[in-house]
């Protein structure tokens, strides 16, 4: 995108220093809107990846349904999702083991006298784990 002002049709109007200034600034408020809604669209997205690694690990899908459901449920996305990107088996899996990381990091949280005290209320708070909202803060798609 050029931000030279190309005048294909004039009849009737003057395209004086302020017009162009305008047209810039137009411009300009349009790049950040669509800065502002791929910010929005991440961090939407990435709340849902965030969900669903929770789901795995607080179902425990693996004991639950066995050792091929991360394959299965990425197959089962991708199939009811043609044009998504994100369903991979691998990007499942990568779902699952961000939450853990931060799991892990609330239950090492309740170390006392460096044991780890994972009683069953840390267990529950950590299951509870909210995103952070800064991690939909990056514009990962521009």
């Amino acid at each position: 995108m050029t931000d030279k002002t190309h005048f294909v049709f004039r009849d009737g109007m003057t395209a004086d220093r302020d017009y162009v200034q305008w047209i810039a600034d137009i411009k300009s408020r349009y790049r950040n809107s669509q800065i502002k809604a791929a910010i929005k669209v991440n961090s939407a997205l990435l709340e849902f990846y965030w969900s669903v690694g929770r789901d795995l690990a607080v179902l425990k899908a693996e004991e639950r349904w066995g050792s091929g459901i991360v394959k299965q449920f990425a197959l089962d996305m991708r199939n009811a999702f043609p044009e998504a990107k994100g369903f991979s088996y691998s990007n499942v899996k990568d779902m699952k083991r961000w939450y853990l990381f931060y799991y892990e990091q609330v239950i090492k949280g309740q170390q006392v006298g460096g044991q780890i005290d994972v009683t069953e209320r840390s267990r529950q708070l950590a299951d509870q784990l909210e995103m952070h909202e800064l991690f939909g803060q990056i514009p990962w798609v521009l």
